[in-house]
């Protein structure tokens, strides 16, 4: 009989509220649907779909059509400016010149690369000849363990580093030779054979 009269509590309770009927599913998996109760009530709200693409009836439409990021057209003379700001920032800034073999096709370089981004992150060096491309990021301790240098990986398999420095058009090594920038050293020896001759 107590549960009788609990059940019978509770349809009265219930009768004070407002009915509500269950929410019906979105007939496509695809749209984008808020889901919220349907009530006798009109100040409720029903379920409202808001799509992606927007339509000229819609009163928040843009005027313009939507162009990609990638779609614009360039101003040269912006360009231009870029390039020379650029390269102002380029010859400015602490860098080192790179020389190495490329391992696949055996082809002798010579690369730039920032101070920062050796120290602080990855250089990406590409072969002028085979267009493989070197990733160095030694510091960074991605492909070791520890976080070491270039003349650390070259002295543990018994490779030696010559460091020097560029004075305008001419290198200066350690070893105390010097030689004109872009020329190799037997391109500078047999130059210097011919001038003393």
């Amino acid at each position: 009989m107590r549960s009788t009269s609990l059940l019978r509590s509770l349809r009265m309770q219930s009768r004070c509220l407002p009915r509500i009927r269950a929410a019906t599913q979105i007939p496509s998996p695809f749209q984008t649907a808020r889901p919220t109760l349907i009530s006798h009530k009109p100040t409720a709200l029903a379920f409202t779909r808001y799509n992606s693409s927007s339509s000229s009836s819609s009163p928040a439409s843009n005027t313009r059509d939507p162009r990609p990021l990638t779609d614009h057209a360039s101003d040269t003379a912006a360009a231009t400016a870029n390039e020379e700001q650029n390269a102002a920032r380029r010859a400015e800034e602490p860098a080192y010149q790179i020389s190495f073999t490329c391992k696949p096709c055996g082809t002798r370089s010579t690369h730039r690369m920032s101070k920062h981004g050796y120290h602080k992150g990855t250089v990406l060096i590409a072969c002028p000849s085979c267009k493989n491309r070197h990733i160095i990021a030694d510091h960074l301790g991605i492909f070791l363990d520890d976080k070491t240098t270039l003349e650390d990986i070259l002295a543990k398999q018994g490779a030696n580093v010559t460091k020097g420095h560029i004075e305008g058009d001419m290198e200066f090594w350690e070893d105390g030779s010097v030689y004109k920038t872009g020329i190799s050293q037997e391109e500078s020896s047999e130059a210097s054979t011919k001038e003393s001759s």
